[in-house]
C-alpha cells in the first residue's frame, strides 16, 4: 500500500453555510434579502446556513454576483466540507 505524503487533513472543517452567514452579517444582509437577490427560496438559504443543505454549482454563480466572492471559493469550501464528512464517516464505519 502506498503512503500519502504532503497531505493536509485539517482537524475540523465547518460547513460553508457558516462562512455564508458571516459574509451576510458583514454585508448587513438578511437571509431573506439574500434569497430574494439570488432568486432562491428563503427556506433553501436557511437550510444552507444551518448546515442542513449543500451549496450547489448553480448557486455559487448566483452568490458571486451578490456577494462579490468568486464562485470557486464556495465550491472549494463545499468540497472540503464534503471530503471531511466522508473521511469521518469512513473512520466510523
Amino acid at each position: 500500500m502506498a503512503t500519502k505524503t504532503n497531505q493536509y487533513l485539517p482537524q475540523s472543517v465547518s460547513h460553508p453555510g457558516k462562512t455564508l452567514a458571516a459574509k451576510l452579517e458583514e454585508l448587513k444582509m438578511s437571509p431573506k434579502e439574500f434569497a430574494v437577490r439570488i432568486g432562491k427560496p428563503e427556506k433553501t438559504i436557511s437550510k444552507i446556513l444551518s448546515g442542513d443543505s449543500a451549496i450547489t454549482t448553480d448557486m455559487v454563480v448566483l452568490f458571486e454576483d451578490v456577494l462579490s466572492v468568486p464562485a470557486h471559493f464556495w465550491l472549494i469550501r463545499q468540497n472540503n466540507y464534503d471530503e471531511a464528512v466522508a473521511r469521518l464517516k469512513k473512520d466510523v464505519d
